[in-house]
Order: C-alpha cells, then structure tokens, then sequence
C-alpha cells in the first residue's frame, strides 16, 4: 500500500522537496533493491545524474559561504568609504524686485573759478 508523502514534505520555509526513488540491482542476487530518499526538488537530476545528496548539499553550502564573503567584503568598502556630504541646496531669497526711478542726471551748478574770475 503506497503512502501519501505530500503532507510530511511540505516545509514552512518555502523549500520543496521531492521524494525520490531509485532502483539498484543487488550484486549478489541480481534483484533489485529500491532506495527512497527526500530531496530538494531543485537539485532531483543532480543526484539522479550521480552526485550524492552530501555532495550537493556541500555545493550549496559553498555557495552560501562565498555569497557571506562577499557581502561582508561589500559592506567592509561601504563603511570604509568616506561619506561625502553633500551641500544642502540653498534656496534662494523671494526678494521684490527693486522698482526705483531711474535717477535724472542733475546739471552741474557752474562754479565761478576763483583763479580765473570773469571780466564783466
């Protein structure tokens, strides 16, 4: 009688995983033997390509460790870099403009010269 693995596979966490069954052929009988293993349904033809489940897990965890590297690296530069800080802009004033009459040229006042007075 076949079980319902659905339910139990299921994972809060957002990963699916698949049930996955394999035939080996006993080198002593010649009969073959099933072996069921759970899996992440992502990686279902990596194993069955050969890889042990260990080993893909491995890879995945290398994964992890370089993507950890390389965000501390970047949040290493990010701290590191001087902030430069940028000039709030200056609004400029709302000044009214100035409407003054344009000044009219006042005539000089003729100055009698007192070195050279005028004959009259």
């Amino acid at each position: 009688m076949a079980k319902k693995v659905v339910a139990s596979l299921r994972d809060k966490s957002g990963v699916k995983y698949a049930k996955l069954v394999r035939s080996i052929k006993s080198k002593k009988t010649g009969a073959y033997k099933f072996k069921e293993e759970i899996v992440i349904e992502k990686y279902v033809k990596d194993i069955i390509a050969g890889k042990s489940p260990q080993q893909v897990i491995d890879e995945l965890r290398a994964k992890e460790k370089e993507a950890e590297v390389i965000k501390a690296v970047a949040d290493a530069e990010k701290a590191e870099a001087p902030k430069a800080e940028v000039p709030k802009a200056e609004v400029p004033k709302a000044e009214a403009p100035k409407a003054e009459a344009p000044k009219a040229e006042v005539p000089k006042a003729e100055v009698p010269d007192k070195e050279n007075p005028k004959s009259e």
